[in-house]
C-alpha cells in the first residue's frame, strides 16, 4: 500500500475570506464560522489551514473533532479542543477538569443539569480570562457528533463574540444531521455567524491535486476517470492511491495514465463509492498493521496505543512501529499531541469490517483490561456498553464507580446500571437499585426514579436500603413538585424508623435498629421545607423546631441548620424579619461544609430577601450578590430567585437600567421555580413607567401570572380607562395577597392603589387601604412601610404634611420613585391649600426624581395633575440623560467600563462589583451600544483617548 500525504488545493476564496475574519477578530470583532460540506470535501483541511493562520497571527489557538462514540460523555467535544484528558497538569485547566471528573458533584449539585450549568460557567469564565489576554481561535471539526453540552458551550460562546477577539469555526457534514447541530447553526447565523458550504472542485483544481499527488500531469484517460469523482478531494486522493497500488498508472510521454488494455470508462465502468475504494485498499495492509488499525478505529478516532496495547496484548514498542506505518501510509495523523485517524471515513471503513459479534467481544475484553490499569471510568463504560453482556464482576466493578460515572456521564451510568442491574446476584442488586434511583434524579428522570423506589420499598426485600430508598423517595416527590406525597413518604419513613445516612448521602441505615435522633431531624427538617411551600407555617415551625432539637441533641449542625432555615422562612412571611435574618445567619453559620443539595435550602438567598424587606439595601444588595455567586458555584436552582430579588431591589432604589440587565441574565437561566414571570412582571413595571403599554394576559381564561404583572397592566389602564379601571385591575393582587406573598411582601402596590381610589373619588377605599396598611406597621414597622402608611392617609384626608413626610420616609428607604410619588401628591395637596409656591418645589423635586430615573409616564402624569390646579413646574425641567455617549452611562456602567478598558476579564469585573459574570456581559453590551463601538478593544482605546483628553485639558 503506497503512502498518501493529504494535498491542499484550492479554497483561495474560502482560505482568504477565514485569514480576513481571523485578522477582524484579533482587531476586537470576534466571529463565528460554520463550515459544512459532504465527508471527503475538505473541510478538515481547510481547518488545517486556517490553525496555521491563525498561529501565525499569536492568536491562542484551541483545536478539537467531536467523536460519533462520544455523544454521551458531556463535554467532550469541548474538552478536546481545551486539551483536557486524565492527565491534565495546565493550573489554568484545573477547576474545567476537577468539575469534568465529578469532583464533589453530588455534595455541591443538585442534578445533572445543573452540574452542567456549573461546567458551562466555568468553561465561559476560563474563555473570558483568555479574552483579556489576547485573541482566542477554538477549530472544532465534526461538530456532528458533538455532545449536547459541548453544542450548549459553543452556542454562549457565539453570543456577544463580535464584541471579543475571537474566531470560532465549526465543521460540520451537510444535513442531513442531528437537530441541535441545526439548532446552533440557526443561532449563530442569527447573531451574524457566517457560513461556508465547501463545494465540490472545479476540474481545473482537480487536475492541480493530481498534479501535486503524482508529481506529473494527468494524461487523458486518467483525468477523465478522476471526473467521475464529483469534484471530492479526498475521494481522488484515495482513487489515485487505490489505482497506483493495482498497478493501473503509468507513464505516458511524461504524464501519469491509465494502462490498463482496455477502456473500463467506454465499457461503462464507474469507479466503487469512495467507502469501497478505501476499504480496497485497505486491505493490501499487511494483516498485523490492518489488524492493530481495525481494533483501534473500533475504539474510536483518538487512537491510544496503551489502551490498545493492553486490550490486543501486544507490546507498546510493536504497536508503535504500527503507528508509524499508519503515519507514512497517510492514515493516522500525529497532531502533535496525539494519534487519530486522519480521516473519520477511514476510520469508519476500517471499523465495519469487523463482525458485530467481534466488536461486541474486542470491546468486552478491553473493559476488563482498562478495569485494573487505571483509565478513566467513562472510557470503561463505553466499551461495557458496547461489549458483550455485563457479569458478576461488571456489578462489583459498577456499584465501585458508580457516583463517579453518574457525574461525569450520567445517560452512560443509567443505561449501564439498567442493564447489569437484571442479572446482578441479590446482594449486589440492592445497591445497584440505589445507585440506578439516584443515577435517574441525578438525570432528571423523576417519574422513573420514583416508581423504581416506590416498587423497591413496596418488595420490603431490602431493608439494608430502606432508609435509603424512602429518602430518595422523598427528594423524588419534592423535585417533581408532588410536595403532599413527599410529606407522606417523609411520614412513613419516621414511622417505619429508616433514614438517610448521617453523612447525608443516600447509603442507607438498617431499619432494623430503628432511626437515631440525628436521622429524625433530617426528615423533620425537610418536612419543615415542604410545609413551608405548602403554607402550612404552623406545622412548618413546630417541625422546624424538631429539626434544631435533634441537631442540638446529638450536635448534628445540618439538622440545626435546615431547621434554622426553615423557621427563617416562616418567620419571614409572617413579618418577624430580624428574626427571621438572625435564624438565618445561625444557619449559614452552622452550615460550614457547605448546603448539602438534597437539603433543598438556600439561606444565602433568604438572607438577602430579609435584608431587602428591612429597608438595608446595601447589606442586601451584598447578600444577593453572594446569593448569585454561591448557586453559580454549585448550579442552584434559586440562582434565577436571587437575579430576581436583585431585580426588584433595584427597580426600588431606582437603578432601573441595571435592573433590566439583571432581568436580562435572570430570564436566560434554566427557571424550575417560576422566577421568569416575576422577572417579565418588573421588566412590565419600568415600560409602563417609562411611557410604554403593557397588554393584558391573552386566550381564554387567561390571568396574570404575577401581581407586578397586573400592577404594570394597571398603570397602563389608568392612562386609558381612568383611575377606577385601574383600581379595580390591582387591587385583587392587595386584597388576595397571603401564602407565601402576604400583604407585608405586597403593600408596595399600596402607593399606586390608594392614588388610584382618590382620584376616583373614593376615599372610603383610600381610608380603609390605609387602615390596613397600620395594621402592618402596627405589627412591626419599618421606614418604607411607615412611609407607606402616610402616604395612603396623606391622600384620604388630602394632608400635604403627611405626604411630605411620607416623602423624607422614603428618601430614608431608599425609595426614590416612591418618593416622587410622594412629592407629586403632596404638591396637588398643596395646590389645594392655596400654597403654589410650596407646591411648585413639590412638583419639582418630584420631576427631578422621575427625571433621573426616566419615568417620562409619572412626568406626564405630574405635570397634567398640577397644571390642572394650576401649578407649572419651574423653568428648567428635569434634564434628560443622553441616549448616547459617557453620559448616557449608569454609575454601574461607568464603573464596568472602566474596569474593562483597564484590562479585567468579565469574571474578574464580576468579582470586583460583586455580580455574575451574566450580567456584566450584558453591561458591556450596554456600554458598547450607548458609546457606538462593537468590541472591548475599541472600548479600552476610547476610555484612553478621554482619560489623555481631560487629563490634558
Amino acid at each position: 500500500m503506497g503512502p498518501v500525504s493529504p494535498v491542499f488545493v484550492g479554497r483561495q476564496g474560502e482560505t482568504d475570506r477565514l485569514r480576513a475574519l481571523a485578522r477582524q477578530a484579533v482587531a476586537g470583532h470576534g466571529v463565528a464560522v460554520l463550515v459544512e460540506g459532504e465527508p471527503g470535501i475538505g473541510k478538515t483541511s481547510l481547518l488545517d489551514r486556517v490553525a496555521t493562520d491563525c498561529a501565525s497571527l499569536g492568536m491562542r489557538l484551541l483545536t478539537g473533532v467531536a467523536e460519533d462514540l462520544e455523544q454521551q460523555l458531556p463535554f467532550a467535544a469541548i474538552a478536546n479542543c481545551l486539551g483536557i484528558g486524565a492527565a491534565t497538569t495546565d493550573p489554568e485547566l484545573a477547576r474545567v477538569s476537577g468539575l469534568l471528573r465529578g469532583e464533589q458533584a453530588f455534595t455541591q449539585t443538585l442534578a445533572a443539569v445543573n452540574h452542567d450549568f456549573v461546567i458551562t460557567e466555568a468553561i465561559l469564565d476560563l474563555f473570558d480570562e483568555w479574552f483579556a489576554q489576547g485573541p482566542v481561535a477554538m477549530l472544532l471539526d465534526d461538530a456532528q457528533w458533538a455532545d449536547p453540552q459541548s453544542l450548549v458551550v459553543t452556542h454562549r460562546l457565539g453570543r456577544g463574540i463580535d464584541q471579543q477577539p475571537m474566531l470560532l469555526v465549526v465543521a460540520t457534514r451537510s444535513a442531513p444531521r442531528a437537530g441541535p447541530v441545526d439548532a446552533l447553526e440557526r443561532s449563530l447565523v442569527a447573531r451574524g455567524g457566517q457560513v461556508i458550504e465547501l463545494a465540490p472542485l472545479p476540474p481545473s483544481e482537480i487536475d492541480t491535486l493530481a498534479h501535486d499527488l503524482l508529481d506529473a500531469d494527468a494524461g487523458p484517460r486518467l483525468r477523465r476517470l478522476l471526473s467521475t469523482a464529483g469534484g471530492n478531494p479526498m475521494y481522488v486522493t484515495e482513487l489515485l492511491a487505490e489505482l497506483a497500488d493495482e498497478g493501473a498508472l503509468g507513464d505516458r510521454d511524461g504524464r501519469t495514465e491509465l494502462v490498463w488494455d482496455t477502456d473500463e470508462l467506454a465499457g461503462g465502468w464507474v469507479p466503487p463509492p469512495l467507502a469501497e475504494v478505501i476499504l480496497h485498499r485497505l486491505g493490501s495492509l499487511p494483516p498485523g498493521v490492518r489488524d492493530a488499525l481495525q481494533t483501534a478505529a473500533v475504539f474510536g478516532r483518538t487512537v491510544d496505543l496503551t489502551e490498545l496495547s493492553r486490550a490486543l496484548g501486544r507490546p507498546l514498542a510493536e504497536l508503535a512501529d504500527v503507528a508509524a506505518s499508519a503515519v507514512e501510509a497517510g492514515i493516522l495523523a500525529d497532531t502533535g499531541t496525539r494519534l487519530e485517524f486522519r480521516q473519520p471515513l477511514i476510520r469508519e471503513a476500517l471499523a465495519a469490517r469487523m463482525p458485530p459479534s467481534a466488536r461486541a467481544a474486542l470491546h468486552g475484553r478491553a473493559a476488563r483490561t482498562l478495569e485494573t490499569g487505571g483509565a478513566e471510568v467513562e472510557r470503561i463504560a463505553e466499551h461495557l456498553m458496547a461489549g458483550d453482556g455485563t457479569d458478576d464482576r461488571t456489578a462489583r466493578w459498577l456499584i465501585g464507580v458508580a457516583d463517579t460515572l453518574t457525574a461525569r456521564a450520567p445517560d452512560l451510568a443509567v443505561d449501564l446500571l439498567q442493564r447489569t442491574l437484571p442479572t446482578a446476584p441479590r446482594p449486589q442488586a440492592g445497591t445497584l437499585r440505589l445507585q440506578l434511583i439516584r443515577a435517574l434524579l441525578w438525570r432528571g428522570a423523576h417519574a422513573e426514579a420514583e416508581e423504581l423506589a416506590r416498587a423497591a420499598i413496596a418488595a420490603g426485600d431490602d431493608p439494608a436500603h430502606d432508609g435509603a430508598l424512602r429518602w430518595l423517595l422523598a427528594q423524588t416527590c419534592y423535585r417533581r413538585g408532588h410536595l403532599r406525597e413527599s410529606l407522606e413518604v417523609i411520614q412513613d419513613a419516621l414511622d417505619e424508623g429508616a433514614g438517610p445516612a448521617e453523612d447525608g448521602s443516600a447509603a442507607g441505615e438498617s431499619a432494623e435498629r430503628g432511626l437515631s435522633e440525628a436521622e429524625r431531624g433530617c426528615f423533620h427538617g425537610f418536612a419543615a421545607v415542604c410545609l413551608f411551600f405548602l403554607a402550612r407555617f404552623d406545622e412548618a415551625r413546630m417541625a422546624a423546631h424538631r429539626a434544631v432539637r435533634a441537631g442540638e441533641t446529638t450536635g448534628d449542625q445540618r439538622c440545626i441548620g435546615i431547621g434554622d432555615f426553615a423557621l427563617a422562612m416562616t418567620m419571614a412571611v409572617d413579618g418577624e424579619l430580624e428574626q427571621a435574618l438572625a435564624a438565618t445567619d445561625r444557619a449559614l453559620a452552622v452550615l460550614t461544609a457547605g448546603v448539602q443539595p438534597d437539603l433543598q435550602v438556600d439561606p444565602y438567598m433568604l438572607r438577602g430577601m430579609c435584608l431587602l424587606e428591612l429597608d438595608r439595601l446595601a447589606e442586601a444588595d451584598q447578600a444577593l450578590s453572594a446569593a448569585v455567586a454561591a448557586n453559580r458555584e454549585s448550579g442552584g436552582a434559586y440562582l434565577p430567585i436571587a437575579h430576581t430579588l436583585r431585580a426588584r431591589l433595584l427597580f426600588l432604589d431606582g437603578r432601573w437600567d441595571d435592573a433590566l440587565v439583571e432581568i436580562e441574565t435572570g430570564t436566560e437561566l434554566p427557571d424550575l421555580l417560576g422566577s421568569a414571570v416575576r422577572l417579565r412582571g418588573i421588566a412590565d413595571l419600568i415600560a409602563v413607567h417609562r411611557g410604554a403599554t403593557v397588554d393584558p394576559p391573552s386566550g381564554a381564561g387567561a390571568s396574570y401570572p404575577h401581581h407586578f404583572s397586573r400592577w404594570a397592566r394597571a398603570l397602563s389602564t389608568e392612562s386609558r380607562q381612568g383611575p377606577a379601571a385601574a383600581f379595580a385591575l390591582l387591587y385583587p393582587a392587595w386584597e388576595k395577597a397571603h401564602g407565601l406573598e402576604p400583604r407585608r411582601l405586597v403593600y408596595r402596590v399600596c402607593a399606586d392603589l390608594a392614588r388610584f381610589a382618590v382620584t376616583a373619588g373614593d376615599l372610603e377605599r383610600a381610608r380603609a387601604l390605609a387602615r390596613e396598611v397600620d395594621e402592618l406597621v402596627a405589627q412591626r414597622p419599618h421606614p418604607s412601610l411607615t412611609a407607606t402608611a402616610k402616604l395612603c392617609h396623606g391622600l384620604a384626608d388630602d394632608d400635604p404634611d403627611l405626604l411630605l413626610a411620607a416623602a423624607v420616609d422614603y428618601h430614608e428607604a431608599g425609595w426614590p420613585l416612591y418618593e416622587g410619588n410622594a412629592y407629586e401628591n403632596a404638591a396637588e395637596a398643596l395646590a389645594r391649600r392655596d400654597r403654589p409656591a410650596l407646591a411648585r418645589q413639590a412638583l419639582d423635586r418630584a420631576l427631578e426624581l422621575y427625571g433621573a430615573l426616566e419615568a417620562t409616564a409619572d412626568i406626564a402624569r405630574a405635570e397634567a395633575r398640577l397644571r390642572a390646579v394650576g401649578v407649572r413646574r419651574g423653568v428648567r425641567g428635569p434634564r434628560k440623560r443622553p441616549k448616547h455617549g459617557w453620559d448616557a452611562l449608569t454609575e454601574t456602567e461607568r464603573r464596568v467600563a472602566a474596569l474593562v478598558a483597564g484590562g479585567l476579564s468579565n469574571p474578574d469585573v464580576a468579582a470586583q462589583m460583586f455580580l455574575s459574570r451574566r450580567t456584566v456581559q450584558s453591561h458591556v453590551s450596554s456600554i458598547l451600544a450607548k458609546l457606538q463601538l462593537s468590541s472591548r478593544v475599541e472600548l479600552a482605546v476610547r476610555a484612553a483617548e478621554r482619560t489623555a483628553v481631560r487629563a490634558g485639558g
